[in-house]
């Protein structure tokens, strides 16, 4: 295993020995606060991609019904979807969730590497927003040259714009 591939096993055992303590009426809270922060951010035109929350990720389900219902089409992806495949006519916003991210926008995920492989086949328009638990965002993460930084880090907290590149937050 290489000192990358270490750094971010650690990592992603650090996150997810902290998510595994967040109670349900805590991740309920926290999980509606996002959404109230991510909400603004997607405009109502074009397709959003979403996820679907596993234990411990933050639960858009109501963002999902919300965008719906304001006529934006959301296209819910699992890790049964080919990334190198989905359609990806009209996309304009991926949301997705992280385990650990910079303030400039690096994303651990699960591993598996699925939405880096999607993002690398995103026009570079799409905006690209990483959501987390404020106690997700971190200073600094190991990363490889095929992973994919985002333009904007939500959490429960704020808005970060990592594309600026100096993790300037905006005022939530």
């Amino acid at each position: 295993m290489s000192p990358t591939q270490s750094a971010k096993a650690q990592m992603r055992s650090t996150m997810r020995t902290w998510r595994r303590g967040l109670d349900d009426a805590d991740l309920t809270r926290r999980s509606a606060r996002l959404v109230a922060h991510v909400t603004p951010l997607l405009a109502p035109s074009g397709l959003i991609v979403g996820y679907d929350a596993i234990r411990g990720e933050p639960d858009l389900a109501s963002l999902w019904e919300n965008c719906s219902a304001a006529g934006a089409p959301v296209r819910r992806v699992t890790s049964a979807d080919d990334p190198r495949t989905l359609p990806l006519d009209d996309v304009t916003a991926v949301v997705m969730p992280a385990l650990a991210v910079t303030p400039t926008g690096q994303r651990l995920g699960q591993g598996g590497g699925w939405f880096d492989r999607l993002l690398a086949r995103c026009d570079t328009a799409v905006t690209t927003i990483a959501v987390c638990f404020d106690e997700q965002v971190v200073d600094s993460l190991a990363v490889d040259g095929h992973d994919r930084s985002v333009d904007l880090v939500v959490t429960d907290q704020r808005v970060i714009v990592a594309s600026a590149g100096d993790g300037g937050q905006q005022p939530t």
